[in-house]
């Protein structure tokens, strides 16, 4: 069985309705409200209504890399997987740059993550 996540957020009172892409959630967005839900337990501010009343706190911010980097360890770690199928055997796979068992070698695109699932070796 499939859980729209977006009417269950909106059901608990957790996400509001964007009657301007959909009005599929107004429905759940109305019970919300009646029972005193989550946001609607309180006084808050629509979140659109935020962002026009502050535009500059809500620029979008480029990003350095759309790709999850952890910070990497100065310590050798002594996890080493001799391949990506070693790596997935082991479940660590796929591997981040920074983390345990992570080398250059085995990221074959260089994007910062080894033993990508769609590019198994």
């Amino acid at each position: 069985r499939q859980i729209d996540l977006g009417q269950a957020m909106v059901e608990a009172g957790l996400a509001v309705a964007l009657p301007q892409f959909s009005d599929r959630y107004l429905g759940a967005e109305a019970r919300a409200k009646a029972l005193k839900l989550g946001i609607w337990g309180s006084d808050f501010q629509q979140p659109v209504d935020y962002r026009a009343a502050s535009p500059r706190a809500h620029r979008a911010k480029p990003q350095a890399s759309a790709v999850r980097q952890p910070i990497a360890s100065s310590a050798p770690s002594g996890v080493y997987y001799r391949n990506c199928n070693a790596a997935w055997a082991a479940g660590a796979a796929p591997l981040y740059r920074g983390q345990p068992g992570y080398r250059p070698e085995m990221d074959g695109d260089g994007d910062g993550v080894a033993c990508e699932p769609f590019r198994r070796r």
